[in-house]
């Protein structure tokens, strides 16, 4: 009963928070390569964080930022993408 609980709650968190790349300048949303929305809910959901900045790393996108997005929109958030030279540091440490 206790396994079943933990993973209705575990599918109901990943329902509710979507990692987005956002447009810095226009505040659209990355729906897919070339394509931007201006709603969050079409934009395309990285699921982590480190998927979105690889994303952005390998396909040359620039002046985005990652959006971490909530249903009710209370604990929205942007981050800034961090550096190559950070991201690379990070892999190399862990």
């Amino acid at each position: 009963m206790r396994v079943a609980r933990l993973a209705v709650s575990l599918v109901t968190f990943a329902d509710v928070m979507r990692i987005l790349l956002q447009h810095v300048r226009t505040q659209l949303y990355l729906r897919s390569l070339g394509n931007w929305t201006a709603n969050s809910l079409e934009g395309y959901d990285f699921q982590h964080s480190q998927r979105a900045i690889d994303f952005a790393r390998e396909h040359g996108i620039s002046g985005v930022q990652i959006a971490v997005k909530f249903l009710d929109g209370q604990f929205d958030e942007v981050f800034p993408l961090p550096s190559s030279e950070s991201t690379i540091g990070a892999r190399l440490v862990a």
